[in-house]
């Protein structure tokens, strides 16, 4: 998907920080990885946590409108 399209869908956040995480350890697959590397695999874990607690704030306020 482009990302113009993509990052307007609820889960592209979520999809992204995923697929860059798994991007840096494949290419540091047979290398070490950094403090940099392990800082911004940090940044994308708490990335997708924002994100989790976004969905799951819309899950509680969908089901409070139900």
């Amino acid at each position: 998907l482009a990302d113009s399209t993509a990052e307007h869908h609820p889960y592209w956040a979520l999809l992204y920080n995923c697929s860059q995480i798994s991007k840096t350890i494949l290419e540091k697959w047979n290398d070490d990885l950094t403090e940099e590397d392990l800082s911004e695999i940090r940044w994308m874990i708490s990335e997708l946590e924002n994100s989790c607690n976004k969905l799951k704030n819309k899950v509680d306020q969908d089901s409070k409108d139900k």
